[in-house]
């Protein structure tokens, strides 16, 4: 079954609090090697949100419901790095990171960065599997753990 009224919108407060759940989640923060997280430091991250200009987020939103989050940080004129999650697990599987991270991609295209790179756990499989399907390759190794995946978003010129 996939889901295809997914709806990106902006990242609130009420997914800012849903977000503190889902990161807290042993399976969720260990898959997006989200540190331990302060609700203090979470918010004042929030509010400063406003005023980045290296970071786009959206919250990934199913009918009602807000269900994950997508965006890009380390935002330069040349590139970024992609990252999302879904919080709600039953959603998990439904295509509904392959939306959003095409979202993502056409984004990055929107305000002409030359690529996208991910950094992917090495046994988050599904990850990694959602990457190689949007066209990202392998293109180094962080360390034991963890790979960086790049996607070239425009032809390269010779």
């Amino acid at each position: 079954m996939t889901f295809s009224n997914i709806t990106l919108r902006e990242y609130s407060q009420e997914v800012l609090d849903r977000s503190w759940e889902w990161l807290n989640d042993p399976e969720i923060k260990e898959l997006t090697l989200t540190p331990d997280l302060d609700k203090e430091v979470q918010q004042a991250w929030f509010q400063s949100l406003q005023k980045k200009k290296d970071y786009y987020i959206r919250s990934v939103w199913y009918k009602d419901k807000p269900i994950g989050v997508m965006g890009i940080k380390h935002l330069t004129d040349k590139d970024g790095e992609t990252f999302g999650y879904l919080g709600e697990k039953e959603y998990w599987g439904k295509t509904i990171g392959v939306q959003g991270l095409q979202y993502m991609i056409d984004y990055a295209k929107s305000i002409k960065l030359e690529s996208l790179y991910a950094i992917v756990l090495k046994e988050n499989i599904n990850s990694y599997k959602l990457m190689r399907r949007l066209g990202f390759e392998k293109e180094k190794e962080i360390d034991e753990n963890a790979i960086v995946m790049r996607l070239y978003l425009f032809p390269k010129e010779n």
